[in-house]
């Protein structure tokens, strides 16, 4: 299932347990890390977001744009 494996890697991501993901988060995958495209990759997740945070709807929601 598409959405068990997305959740299990925002839950390998989470390094801190805490149910959401930081930009350095986003920031330590190393498939973004070498993309010239990664800060507005990364940008794309927080820009609906009111925090430094995204948890896993947002984290599926904008996947679902890709």
């Amino acid at each position: 299932n598409q959405i068990e494996r997305l959740y299990s890697r925002f839950t390998s991501l989470d390094k801190n347990d805490c149910g959401t993901l930081s930009r350095e988060d986003f920031l330590r995958i190393p498939e973004l890390a070498i993309n010239p495209l990664s800060e507005r990759i990364v940008h794309s997740f927080f820009a609906e977001s009111h925090d430094d945070r995204v948890n896993f709807l947002q984290f599926m929601r904008v996947l679902s744009h890709f």
